[in-house]
């Protein structure tokens, strides 16, 4: 019993030196071309984002898009491949949610823009109607 908990103890503290001595340089990654490209990816959602009026129509996933792009441009900085992966991927949905959001949301002002003026073209013609 003894010598099997040494040997448990001694090949958990092997893994745990290998999996984190160093710094955790084992687990450390470079970050790749595609990483980067899914950074630059995320930059452009917010862009499109920002030309759908995002700020007027959407600013809450807008502005955690930026915030996103923001935590992603400090872990380049800190060499975390996996968090600037992760931050990069989630700041192009949340700027694809707020592009979407907002083109839904300036298409429904039109949509209204449209009908109501509608029901002021049918009221002349009623109006026209009436006075034949």
């Amino acid at each position: 019993m003894q010598a099997a908990r040494m040997h448990f103890l001694a090949a958990f503290l092997t893994l745990g030196i290998l999996l984190f001595g160093a710094g955790g340089g084992a687990l450390a990654q470079p970050i790749s071309p595609a990483m980067e490209q899914e950074f630059q990816d995320a930059r452009s959602a917010i862009a499109s984002a920002q030309e759908a009026q995002a700020e007027k129509f959407s600013p809450e996933p807008l502005k955690q898009a930026q915030e996103l792009l923001a935590t992603a441009e400090k872990a380049r900085g800190a060499k975390d491949a996996v968090k600037f992966a992760q931050a990069s991927r989630l700041a192009r949905a949340y700027a694809e949610l707020a592009r979407a959001t907002a083109e839904l949301k300036a298409e429904e002002g039109r949509l209204a823009e449209t009908q109501a003026e509608l029901q002021k073209a049918k009221a002349e013609i009623e109006r026209l109607k009436k006075t034949q």
